[in-house]
């Protein structure tokens, strides 16, 4: 979970979801915009698991590699797609991060 300070509002999330870059993978889309401090957020939608309880296990497992580039000043949200259900989980997390470097790189 992230810190308070480290979570988005409702407001902040639109301005950056409309206004951000996306980059795509195949179980998850970034997307990320330059800020003042590092703020996250992750989306599984009920399109994803069905079950609230499956949606936490994926966000719970992705937070972590999310809070690795917690020193990066940008905003960074994390929208799981629907091909997650199929694929190992620590091979969603290397996706993860694998995004997050080329992100960050460019």
């Amino acid at each position: 979970m992230l810190a308070k300070k480290n979570r988005l509002t409702r407001k902040e999330f639109d301005i950056h979801f409309k206004k951000g870059k996306r980059f795509h993978g195949t179980a998850l889309q970034l997307i990320i915009s330059p800020s003042p401090t590092f703020h996250g957020a992750i989306v599984v939608g009920k399109k994803v698991y069905q079950r609230a309880v499956d949606r936490n296990k994926v966000r719970r497992s992705l937070y972590p590699v999310l809070l690795e580039h917690k020193s990066t000043k940008y905003v960074c949200i994390v929208i799981a797609k629907p091909p997650l259900k199929n694929i190992p989980l620590a091979n969603v997390r290397a996706e993860l991060r694998t995004l997050l470097h080329t992100s960050t790189a460019s």
